[in-house]
């Protein structure tokens, strides 16, 4: 008898021991809940509103070439008429044509054009300062007009999309936004998980569920689609800051100098290249020095008996296999033609053809040519995520992203929906954040 009484014992005392771990593990369980909710509302409250900034100067920009532009300045960007037969002017009488338009400017790029229906660009140094962009009807050298590059939408979009009008200070803030996103979704996809549901019913919304329950469902799966486009966006984006990018990031990833093997060097870099607010210079090539003309350094390129002007430059990258790109002029006695196509700058799509050229203004010979092939392993990434981010790579590309963007802007949204719902009825605009976990 004592010993059945004991086994009972022994029983209920199992019994209770595990009923105890059970409550212990779902007390425990629901204090991280708690915790991880919180976490996850505060950094909202921080990335939101960054996020629905970056999404709709996401989308300007990224529909500005294809779409937005030729709405906005079609008498530009859209040429007359041609016969089937014509052909182009040189590119030294286009130039020429610029430089009597504009006198007293000082020409620094020139764009070829995509296609036959496109007018060539010119980027242009005025005497004020601003960058002028200046399209020319390539088959009749006619100066078709020009817009201060600084000031079109695209322009106005990129400088909100990088550093929301603050400069170095709104750069910052972007900057600790890209990392609290980071937070933000590893926290939400745990809150996620924590709904305990198997098989594929975790990934379907449920359509019936009402009020703020819905506004909760919705929010919840629309960040499970797109936390991984989300995560690249914001890796992306991180490399182009300030200091986790061309702190550590470019600084790793960059070109090293010394592939210039006795090449003389500027004291300009390669970002020197950029006009104005625009970066189109391959990102790991910013922080790489320029070479510098005017010694019998580099390899023969332009045959010495052809003079070294836009026309022969052109001429040289065209047979060596380059087809769309543009040519920056020399800036000084030192300077270089710097023929460049890169995704950075919409020249091309394909990551794998990025090329950067540079010849002597003097002897025409080649200072450097430096392709995809001999990126390090970080440029190589950046090179194929930047038409990725920017939309660039195809027109599906460019469709996902803008789907992405209106997506995440509906999640931000939610996000203040769910607040704004979940709130005492009293509380008004105070913050009312998710209780804490009890101990």
């Amino acid at each position: 008898m004592s010993n059945s009484t004991s086994g009972i014992a022994s029983i209920n005392g199992s019994a209770t021991d595990t009923l105890e771990k059970s409550h212990s593990d779902s007390a425990m369980h629901k204090r991280r809940y708690m915790t991880l909710w919180r976490i996850h509302f505060f950094a909202g409250l921080y990335v939101v509103p960054f996020m629905l900034m970056l999404s709709i100067t996401g989308i300007i920009m990224m529909l500005y070439t294809p779409v937005l532009e030729p709405l906005l300045h079609p008498n530009l960007v859209k040429l007359p008429a041609h016969e089937a037969s014509a052909s182009y002017q040189t590119w030294e009488q286009q130039r020429h044509a610029v430089g009597l338009q504009y006198p007293d400017a000082t020409i620094k790029q020139m764009i070829v054009p995509h296609a036959p229906s496109e007018p060539t660009r010119f980027v242009l140094s005025t005497s004020e300062g601003a960058n002028q962009l200046t399209f020319v009807d390539p088959y009749t050298s006619q100066v078709l007009g020009s817009l201060n590059q600084d000031d079109t939408l695209y322009a106005w979009a990129d400088n909100i999309h990088g550093t929301i009008l603050l400069g170095s200070w709104g750069d910052a803030m972007i900057e600790l936004a890209a990392i609290l996103t980071f937070v933000m979704l590893f926290t939400g996809v745990y809150l996620w998980t924590a709904r305990r549901r198997t098989g594929l019913s975790q990934w379907k919304p449920h359509w019936k569920r009402k009020g703020r329950s819905l506004w909760r469902e919705l929010h919840t799966m629309t960040g499970v689609y797109v936390a991984i486009a989300l995560l690249l966006f914001a890796i992306t984006g991180l490399s182009w800051t300030g200091i986790t990018g061309a702190k550590v990031l470019q600084a790793w990833g960059s070109f090293p100098a010394g592939v210039y093997d006795g090449i003389p060097t500027s004291k300009l870099t390669h970002a020197d290249l950029n006009p104005g607010v625009h970066e189109e210079v391959p990102w790991n090539l910013e922080q790489l020095p320029l070479p510098a003309s005017g010694s019998l350094a580099g390899l023969p390129g332009i045959p010495k008996t052809q003079p070294v002007n836009l026309d022969t430059v052109v001429s040289y990258a065209r047979d060596n296999g380059m087809t769309y790109f543009r040519v920056n002029l020399p800036k000084s006695e030192t300077g270089v033609y710097s023929v460049m196509a890169a995704t950075m700058s919409r020249d091309i799509t394909d990551a794998t053809q990025d090329r950067s050229l540079h010849l002597d203004q003097y002897t025409g010979n080649v200072l450097a040519d430096i392709t995809f092939d001999e990126y390090g392993l970080m440029a190589k990434a950046m090179a194929i995520g930047i038409p990725l981010h920017m939309g660039t790579w195809t027109k599906l590309n460019l469709v996902i992203n803008t789907v992405l963007c209106l997506l995440i802007i509906f999640l931000s949204v939610g996000g203040y929906v769910l607040w704004w719902k979940r709130r005492p009825t009293k509380a008004g605009f105070k913050l009312v954040p998710p209780p804490k976990a009890k101990s």
